[in-house]
């Protein structure tokens, strides 16, 4: 009976997609078919209310690239904990060289993504439901737990 639900569920998945694909080549269609009753000045109006040629801030004082359009989400919507925009110093001009990346500097970095990883995985094991049968939990036998509260399975923890 699983298996048929997961079967169901999936096609019904599939069949959403294609329903949300041609609902939005349905409205592109509308638009491309309208576009020639739009008065030129009336679309140029709309063009300018839009201000593509402005920059478009990416956070508080940092200035990205025109062209684009900026919409604000919550945080939590989407957590990154790795900025991926590599900012370096200088000219920008096209000439001048791209910086090297230095290796030595990256060691104070490299610890920190491992620290942050090691508290992401102690957060999921105390969040996670703990002393069920379907977990692993149903037995603590052969773990201990010391006073940080983080339990360590036939190891020796020191201070």
């Amino acid at each position: 009976l699983n298996l048929l639900i997961a079967q169901l569920n999936c096609a019904y998945h599939a069949t959403y997609v294609d329903m949300m694909g041609y609902a939005r080549l349905n409205r592109g269609k509308i638009v491309y078919e309208t576009m020639p009753s739009c008065p030129k000045v009336r679309w140029a109006a709309f063009v300018g209310a839009l201000r593509l040629d402005e920059c478009c801030e990416f956070g508080e004082g940092d200035m990205g690239v025109p062209g684009g359009m900026q919409v604000f989400e919550p945080a939590s919507a989407n957590i990154t904990t790795i900025d991926m925009i590599k900012r370096f110093g200088g000219s920008t001009s096209p000439e001048a060289q791209w910086p090297k990346e230095d290796a030595a500097g990256n060691d104070e970095e490299d610890r920190f993504h491992r620290m942050e990883k090691l508290i992401q995985k102690a957060m999921q094991r105390m969040s996670g439901g703990r002393g069920s049968k379907q977990d692993g939990g149903g037995s603590s036998m052969g773990q201990s737990e010391d006073f940080q509260g983080w339990s360590s399975a036939g190891s020796i923890v020191s201070d």
